[in-house]
């Protein structure tokens, strides 16, 4: 891939195995982009500056039902944004949780763990909560934020704004992405914030049909709202907990553990489940999630994201 400015294996010699699913009518809910090469022993490295947000190395050989990403590194990019990279050879992974990466830093080895048909690597990457396509990182036409970890003096306060919120705006300019510099028009009138997640200095926000089509994104301190102004900004933290009720469509935080303590598996991350139970065992917190009425596990209310 001699157009890639970023890299994903020591070699740079990437070669696309299966696509993203955009340009991929035969896998069409494939995430990202899976790679391999003729190096033999293939190195995995960091496609960008980072921190390591979650690993695993201890899965053995293929599962295509509980432990589907395998042994994988997960990284939290300046700008919010993570990539995985999934699939390592067991016992690879030479990071961990909490660690700070630089670009091309080493984080294991390719492997054929979880749900894999082969040794390759499986690279995606998550702005906003969603999945979205990896080659226009992997080109430089996109980035992942700089390292600067203090706010200019002169940042503005945002309000607190929340998926859902009406917000006015009066001639904002609105961009394609939180990391654009260009322009791509100005809007006016009432719209809504479509995510959580200040990332920035901009929030996305969708028209009053909520159509995901029609988003864009917009600095935070250009939405009026009557909601109090927080002089701390949000930079795509979670929100609070909020009261479940029997019924609530909900996603689980990433990497959460069950009540008891159990590791999930991570096809659980990425699925939106039922709330079945709301405080059984005398305890408010405690959260039966499920699908089709078949109990997946008992969750602490914090771990949980209501999505309707």
């Amino acid at each position: 891939m001699n157009n890639y400015t970023r890299h994903v294996l020591a070699s740079k010699a990437e070669q696309l195995t299966a696509d993203y699913k955009t340009r991929n009518p035969n896998y069409p809910t494939h995430k990202g982009m899976d790679f391999t090469d003729d190096a033999g022993k293939c190195v995995i490295v960091a496609v960008a500056d980072g921190v390591v947000d979650s690993c695993r190395s201890d899965v053995i050989g293929v599962d295509h039902t509980y432990n589907t990403a395998g042994n994988y590194v997960r990284i939290k990019h300046p700008n919010g944004i993570y990539t995985r990279y999934l699939h390592l050879e067991t016992g690879s992974a030479c990071v961990k949780t909490g660690q700070t990466v630089k670009a091309g830093a080493k984080l294991g080895m390719m492997g054929n763990t979880g749900d894999s048909y082969g040794k390759h690597l499986h690279f995606d990457v998550c702005a906003n909560g969603e999945y979205v396509d990896p080659l226009p990182y992997l080109t430089g036409a996109k980035g992942f934020g700089t390292n600067t970890a203090q706010q200019p003096e002169d940042e503005p306060a945002y309000p607190e704004l929340r998926k859902g919120d009406k917000v006015v705006l009066a001639k904002a300019p609105l961009y394609a992405a939180s990391t654009s510099s260009k322009k791509a028009n100005t809007v006016t009138g009432i719209y809504y914030i479509y995510a959580d997640g200040i990332i920035n200095g901009r929030i996305r926000i969708t028209t009053p049909k909520g159509c995901a089509d029609c988003t864009g994104w917009v600095n935070a301190a250009d939405c009026k709202t009557d909601k109090p102004v927080n002089s701390t900004p949000t930079t795509g933290k979670a929100p609070a907990p909020v009261a479940l009720k029997v019924g609530d469509k909900v996603r689980v935080r990433d990497d959460a553990l069950t009540y008891s303590g159990e590791r999930l598996s991570s096809w659980v991350y990425d699925t939106v489940f039922d709330v079945q139970q709301v405080g059984t065992l005398s305890k408010n917190d405690y959260i039966v999630i499920g699908l089709n009425g078949q109990v997946t596990a008992g969750m602490r209310l914090n771990d949980l994201t209501k999505t309707s």
